[in-house]
C-alpha cells in the first residue's frame, strides 16, 4: 500500500508500532488484550490502521478468532476491505513483526503519539479560538486546563503518561452531581443523555415530531403536555433544502436564528467524527443544549453490513457519548427494519445502538381504523417516568396526548357506535350491524357499549336471548355526536 509520507510529516505519528500492534495481534490473539487496554483505533494515525483495529475488537467481542481470514472476510463483507489497505496489506502486517510479547511497548508508542496528536490539536482549536473577534477568556481557561491536563508531567519509563484516569466514589458522585435530572424535554430528553427515535422511512413521520420537539424546545413552551428547557437547537438533516423548508414552515421554525441547520450535502468528504466534533463546537459556540441528528446513519455514513456490524455502531455513537459526559443532550433519529419488532430491537442495524443510548422511542401508525394525524409512541428507557406507551395526534396547534392505546380505541369505538346507532328504539339495531365495516375489536366495542350505556347516551332493549337479541338506538340529542373528551 501507498503512504503518502506528506502526510505523515504533519502530525506525530510511528507508523511501525502500529503495523507491529496489529501485526502482533494476528500473530497471537492474546496479544490484543494488552493492546485494548492502552489502545482505542482513534489511537492509530493511519484511517486503514483504524479500520483494522475496529474488525479486530469486533471479533474479539463475538468470542471469533482474529487471524488473516476471519479478518479479510469481516472487511470485505463491510466494504471496507480496499480503505484497509487490500489483502496484500493484511497480509504484510504479519511480516517482520519484532516480538509478539512486546506489544505492549509497541502500544504505549501509539498511545505517545496519539496523545501529543491530541494535544497539537486542542492546541490548535484554543488559539484560533483565542484569535477569534468574540474570545472569552473566562471560557477558553478551561478548555485549555482540560486539553494540557491529558498529558502527565513527567515520563513513566521513557513513555509518556496515558491519559488520566478519573475514579470516583459514591461520595463524590453524590457532591458533584445535581439529584434531579435536568429535562430538556421532558421525559423524551435529558442534559447530558442521547435519545434514539425510530419508524419506518417517510411513513411513521419521525422529523415531523423532532421539529415539533424543537420548536417547543425553542419557545420553552410545553410539548405534548411537558415542559421544556429553552435554548437554542443545533440540527443535521439527511434531506435537502427543498424538502426540508416546507417541514421547517409547517412546524412555524423559519426565520428562526435559534435554529441552527447543518445539511448532508454540506458535509461531502468529511468524516463522520470531523462533522461531529462541528457540531458539538456549533452547540457549544451558540450556547445550545440540543443536537439532533436526523438520521444518524446518513452522516455515519452506515450502509450495508456496517450498520449491523456492532463495531461501526459503537464509533458512531462515541462522539455522541463523549458530547453527553460534557452535559449536552442528543437526539439521533434511525429507520426501522422492514419487519418491525419490540422497542428497542426495531432499529435498522446492531443493537449496539439501543444499548449505547439512553432513551430509545418507536413513532409507529397504531393499527386499526385511525386518523392519520394519530401516532403511537413506545418507548424504554434508564430514566424514571418514561411511559412505555403513548397515542399523540399531530394537531394545528401541535402534537397533543390522547392516552394509552386501549383508552384510545375504546373511545374511538364510543364514537363510532354511536355515530352508527338508530335514533329510536323502533330502528334498534345489534351491535354486529353497528360494527359493519368498522375495525374495532368485539371486546373493546362491548366495553365501548358498556361505557355509553352508564352515560345515558346510548339505549338497549330486547331481552339478550335468542329471538329477543339486544339491540340499541341513541337517543335524538347525542345521535351524530362525537365525544370532546379525546382528540
Amino acid at each position: 500500500m501507498q503512504v503518502d509520507v506528506t502526510l505523515e510529516r504533519k502530525l506525530p505519528h510511528n507508523l511501525e508500532a502500529e503495523r507491529a500492534v496489529l501485526g502482533a495481534i494476528l500473530l497471537d490473539n492474546e496479544a490484543f488484550h494488552p493492546a485494548i487496554e492502552t489502545l482505542e483505533p482513534p489511537d492509530f494515525f493511519l484511517d486503514s490502521h483504524r479500520r483494522i483495529f475496529w474488525r479486530m475488537s469486533a471479533l474479539s467481542e463475538e468470542n471469533r478468532a482474529i487471524d488473516l481470514i476471519t479478518l479479510h472476510e469481516d472487511l470485505e463483507r463491510a466494504g471496507e476491505l480496499e480503505a484497509a489497505g487490500g489483502s496484500a496489506y493484511l497480509a504484510m502486517l504479519v511480516d517482520g513483526v519484532p516480538r509478539v510479547s512486546n506489544v505492549e511497548y509497541y502500544a504505549q508508542i501509539v498511545k505517545e503519539k496519539a496523545v501529543l496528536r491530541d494535544l497539537i490539536h486542542a492546541s490548535d482549536d484554543i488559539i484560533n479560538q483565542a484569535l477569534g473577534r468574540d474570545a472569552d477568556p473566562a471560557v477558553l481557561l478551561p478548555r485549555a486546563a482540560e486539553a494540557f491536563g491529558i498529558l502527565s508531567a513527567q515520563p513513566r519509563n521513557g513513555v509518556w503518561a496515558q491519559r488520566k484516569t478519573f475514579f470516583r466514589t459514591g461520595t463524590t458522585i453524590g457532591s458533584e452531581t445535581p439529584s434531579e435530572i435536568s429535562w430538556i424535554a421532558r421525559p423524551w430528553v435529558a442534559a447530558g443523555s442521547i435519545t434514539e427515535v425510530s419508524g419506518k422511512v417517510k411513513r411513521a413521520g419521525k422529523t415531523t415530531w423532532l421539529l415539533h420537539l424543537v420548536r417547543a424546545v425553542l419557545d420553552g413552551s410545553a410539548f405534548m403536555g411537558e415542559p421544556t428547557e429553552k435554548t437554542p437547537v443545533v440540527y443535521l438533516t439527511e434531506q435537502p433544502l427543498t424538502t426540508f423548508r416546507p417541514q421547517m414552515e409547517k412546524a412555524g421554525l423559519l426565520g428562526r436564528d435559534d435554529l441552527i441547520v447543518l445539511f448532508w450535502a454540506d458535509t461531502l468528504g468529511l468524516r463522520w467524527e470531523t462533522v461531529a466534533q462541528m457540531a458539538v463546537a456549533e452547540c457549544s459556540r451558540r450556547n445550545s443544549s440540543l443536537l439532533i441528528i436526523d438520521t444518524l446513519g446518513q452522516f455515519a455514513g452506515l450502509a450495508g453490513d456496517s450498520e449491523n456490524n456492532a463495531g461501526d455502531a459503537l464509533l458512531a455513537i462515541q462522539p455522541l457519548q463523549k458530547a453527553a459526559a460534557d452535559g449536552l443532550g442528543s437526539v439521533v433519529s434511525r429507520h426501522e427494519r422492514k419487519s418491525g419488532g419490540a422497542v428497542g430491537d426495531s432499529s435498522r442495524g446492531s443493537s449496539a445502538f439501543a444499548g449505547a443510548v439512553d432513551t430509545v422511542v418507536a413513532i409507529r401508525r397504531p393499527g386499526g381504523n385511525h386518523r392519520d394525524t394519530i401516532r403511537s409512541l413506545q418507548a424504554v428507557s434508564r430514566f424514571d417516568g418514561v411511559p412505555d406507551e403513548l397515542v399523540v395526534e399531530l394537531t394545528p396547534t401541535g402534537y397533543v396526548t390522547l392516552g394509552r392505546a386501549s383508552d384510545v380505541a375504546a373511545q374511538e369505538a364510543e364514537e363510532a357506535i354511536l355515530a352508527a346507532a338508530p335514533q329510536s328504539a323502533e330502528q334498534a339495531a345489534e351491535l354486529d350491524e353497528l360494527l359493519e365495516g368498522k375495525e374495532i375489536a368485539r371486546a373493546t366495542a362491548q366495553r365501548a357499549v358498556k361505557q355509553l350505556r352508564s352515560e345515558g347516551r346510548l339505549d338497549r332493549i330486547g331481552r339478550g336471548r335468542k329471538g329477543s337479541p339486544y339491540r340499541y338506538f341513541a337517543p335524538e340529542i347525542y345521535s351524530a355526536q362525537t365525544s370532546t373528551r379525546i382528540g
